[in-house]
């Protein structure tokens, strides 16, 4: 392989901010040197092609590929006078609930001033907006102190995505200049399998598998499979799926499904991943047919049921009455989403229903979700959502012993059994689609049966 040298030219051209000229990077090498600049980009080709994986990783190079990126060194910022701060801090702030970028640098002995023309500069690239509570910012501070005794600001990042990182650095001009860097990663396949013990979920976490993965596997089932009643011991999951890897042999995100499969007694539902021409993506059984049902059989992750449909006596009230819905036990605040697509009806307080949502899918078929935490922004009477979408949080609103989800299923304006309501998916690949995905099925099949073992 012919050696690969690394090119800043090349790189200012693409993602990095004008300011990063020649002469800021004269500058830069000052700082870093150009030794550790060609020693850091060496290090990360030297292992673009590497796929590990916590689970189980193919080293089949034809699945295997790398992500078009620009690569720069981590130490891109820069005082007006880069001799000043030859030992720059490094420092870390967390974002907590309600907090804003501002009042993080204000905390950490920021400037106003410094802080507002930082700010403004990564509105280029970032929005500071799109902070949220656990997100990590990362300032450079120079060690000589200002005239109020703090260091001045010669830069900060912020993830932007798993793959991208936005920040400023200071000039050489003395102005703040937005870049974006865009890692590196390589795209490999993982996969868990096993068999369940004690939960779908929990079992799946313990065989390795990300739990955003698992999310995403419970949701790909929830059309066909009652968790409650339809899992049992013994019961067999099997999932292939994406993974992003960094220079360092890293996992740094889960990506999505290629594979699922279930085997709930006799019966196995095997799932395949189809991507369409406009980059859009859904999943089809062996045959090609779709997945997705008119509404979802269970709208929340990883729940129970706690009480049926039928009469009952009330836990509140002390008599006997029909309980019109399926209750699903869950963590306040667990999220809670569309069983299908529609137009929000209604969505606010409903006496002891308390927070309340009720979507209109059709001219048939409407469903209700009550006893929420909080109903989720946005979500208002008028407004289109989508199937899946998060719509409000578990909580114990209104008349209610704790939290969990009540949820009901109208037909014609009739509460009807969830649990007992059969959709039939009317989608099916044809054509060029067919063709595609029959193939990928294939590709898929024949890696599950040259790795010896299924589900």
């Amino acid at each position: 392989m012919s050696e690969q040298r690394y090119n800043p030219s090349q790189l200012l051209s693409r993602k990095l901010p004008a300011a990063l000229n020649p002469r800021f990077f004269k500058a830069l090498l000052v700082v870093v040197g150009i030794g550790c600049s060609i020693a850091i980009y060496s290090l990360i080709n030297s292992y673009l092609d590497q796929s590990k994986t916590g689970t189980e990783a193919t080293s089949s190079s034809a699945i295997t590929q790398t992500t078009p990126s620009a690569v720069f060194p981590k130490t891109v910022r820069l005082p007006a006078d880069p001799l000043a701060a030859s030992n720059p801090t490094e420092a870390e702030a967390q974002i907590s609930s309600g907090d804003t970028l501002s009042a993080v640098l204000d905390r950490m002995g920021v400037s106003n001033e410094e802080a507002f023309r930082s700010i403004t500069a990564l509105r280029k690239v970032y929005d500071p907006r799109s902070l949220k509570k656990g997100d990590t910012v990362t300032l450079s501070l120079s060690s000589d102190a200002t005239d109020d005794g703090n260091g001045r600001l010669l830069g900060l990042q912020v993830a932007k995505s798993f793959d991208r990182i936005a920040g400023v650095g200071l000039t050489l001009d003395g102005d703040f200049e937005a870049y974006e860097i865009v890692k590196s990663l390589t795209v490999s396949r993982g996969r868990g399998r096993g068999n369940i013990q004690t939960s779908l979920f929990e079992d799946g976490i313990k065989e390795g598998i990300p739990t955003r993965v698992m999310g995403a596997f419970i949701r790909l089932f929830s059309f066909d499979i009652d968790f409650q009643r339809d899992i049992k011991p013994g019961d067999k999951f099997d999932v292939l799926f994406d993974q992003y890897i960094d220079y360092d042999g890293s996992v740094v995100q889960a990506g999505d499904i290629l594979y699922a499969a279930l085997t709930t007694g006799k019966r196995t539902i095997s799932l395949y991943r189809h991507e369409f021409s406009d980059g859009q993506s859904s999943y089809f059984n062996d045959q090609g047919r779709s997945n997705r049902k008119a509404l979802l059989k269970t709208p929340i992750d990883g729940a129970r049921i706690s009480s049926g449909f039928g009469r009952r006596k009330h836990p509140i009230l002390g008599y006997s009455k029909m309980h019109a819905g399926v209750d699903f036990a869950a963590p306040s605040g667990t999220p809670i989403r569309a069983a299908g697509d529609g137009i929000v009806r209604r969505s606010g307080w409903n006496g002891g229903y308390g927070r309340y949502v009720r979507i209109r899918h059709n001219s048939i078929y409407q469903t209700a979700y009550a006893h929420m935490r909080r109903i989720a922004k946005g979500i208002r009477p008028g407004v289109r959502v989508q199937q899946g979408q998060v719509i409000g949080y578990v909580g114990s609103s209104g008349r209610s012993t704790g939290p969990h989800l009540h949820y009901e299923i109208l037909k014609q304006g009739k509460q009807v059994n969830p649990q007992k309501v059969n959709f039939q998916s009317a989608e099916k690949l044809a054509g060029d689609d067919l063709k595609r995905f029959n193939l990928f099925r294939n590709n898929i099949d024949n890696f599950i049966k040259a790795s010896g073992q299924t589900g």
